[in-house]
């Protein structure tokens, strides 16, 4: 490693010959200059650690050298020797940035070797500042590289929820319109709807709740959309109104089953049900649905009626199967508990909210959530999904 460099500007023999013993006892390489001119003309940013600058040159003032120094490079320390004990030039180098002020004649080595040593520590910290800089610049740059990536990853992801879900809206023979409405609180949702039309009359649908929301909570909810198909491959559902009950009950249990079985740690809330377009009934069950589903009819709202535990915490759920005989207008609503986060109040004042705008709305998807006011909330708390479905 070479040695260190240091520029003494002096015409002082007595002191420039003391100075240099010191330097070079330091391990400093001393470069001698008699004039402030020919100093600078020595200088350069980076060439020195160390420079010390008679304040009674015969060319330039000290103070002038000390300035330009100071101006090309602020981290070179400079020390400034005088005949001077006037405390205004003190107050003037310590102001431009010297790091120690010396009277001639200096003769206690003991004073420089100190303030050589305070020089190299301080040397040695701003070394170690800068290295410690570059490394968090180099860790925020990895930081952000994979920020961005996660970014990308939770984008393709959400992209991929959303080719699951299913059209909207979506008319069925026999005129029943299936609608919704689904925004996540982060990239990807906890919340998934479907719908479909089997046996040329039966229009099936669900709406699940993942605790939670974010990643692991969309996963989950792949999982049930997954389950529910292969279910359907395995064997037709909702293809026959006797066994409508047992399909509605075989949903539940195996969606049940799948999270008790998953080391996820999570539970979900369902509304599944199916309406029968040639009998005009509804068959439906919940899991621990918060709020429950509304049906709007003849410009009332009313709370579906049923109960049953929710999903993925117990074995046995003991869900309902309950019917509806619809009219020949009616609208259902159903919200994830991620629209109560929406209202004011506690959660039976909300629910009076709730039903109340959707009595309003007549359970049209577009006017009730322009009367929750989504688009304009803010950051949402927690994901929001409004399904409907209704015939006119």
């Amino acid at each position: 490693m070479a040695s260190p460099n240091s520029l003494l500007m002096t015409e002082d023999e007595q002191a420039r010959d003391f100075l240099r013993g010191v330097l070079s006892k330091h391990g400093f390489q001393v470069i001698l200059a008699s004039t402030g001119q020919g100093g600078m003309e020595q200088f350069s940013p980076g060439l020195f650690q160390l420079v010390v600058v008679d304040l009674q040159l015969a060319d330039i003032s000290g103070l002038e050298v000390l300035r330009k120094v100071k101006r090309l490079s602020p981290e070179t320390a400079v020390i400034i020797i005088s005949d001077s004990v006037e405390m205004d030039d003190v107050l003037q180098t310590i102001r431009l940035g010297a790091c120690d002020y010396f009277r001639k004649p200096i003769e206690q080595e003991t004073l420089m070797d100190r303030a050589i040593c305070r020089i190299s520590e301080a040397e040695n910290l701003a070394q170690q500042n800068r290295e410690y800089r570059q490394a968090l610049e180099c860790r925020n740059r990895e930081l952000s590289d994979h920020l961005e990536l996660l970014r990308r990853d939770q984008e393709a992801g959400r992209l991929l929820q959303q080719h699951l879900l299913p059209r909207t809206p979506y008319r069925y023979p026999g005129g029943v319109e299936a609608a919704y409405f689904l925004i996540p609180s982060l990239y990807l949702s906890g919340d998934f709807v479907d719908y479909g039309l089997f046996g040329e009359r039966f229009v099936a649908f669900y709406l699940v709740d993942v605790s939670g929301h974010g990643v692991s909570s969309a996963l989950v909810t792949s999982l049930v959309k997954h389950s529910i198909m292969h279910c359907l491959r395995e064997r037709p559902l909702f293809t026959h109104p006797e066994f409508l009950n047992a399909d509605l009950l075989e949903m539940l249990e195996l969606i049940n089953r799948e999270l008790l079985s998953t080391p996820m740690g999570k539970h979900a809330s369902m509304f599944v049900g199916v309406i029968d377009t040639a009998e005009n009934q509804l068959l439906y069950s919940v899991a621990g649905q918060i709020p429950m589903p509304v049906l709007v009819s003849a410009g009332d709202a009313e709370w579906l009626a049923g109960k049953g535990r929710p999903l993925g915490i117990f074995e046995r759920g003991d869900w309902q199967v309950m019917c509806v005989e619809l009219p020949s207008r009616w609208q259902l609503v159903a919200c994830s508990d991620g629209v109560l986060e929406l209202l004011q109040g506690n959660l039976l004042e909300k629910e009076a909210q709730l039903l109340q705008l959707i009595e309003e709305s007549e359970g049209e998807l577009e006017q009730l959530r322009k009367s929750l006011k989504v688009d304009t909330f803010g950051a949402l708390p927690d994901d929001i999904t409004i399904l409907t479905l209704g015939h006119k």
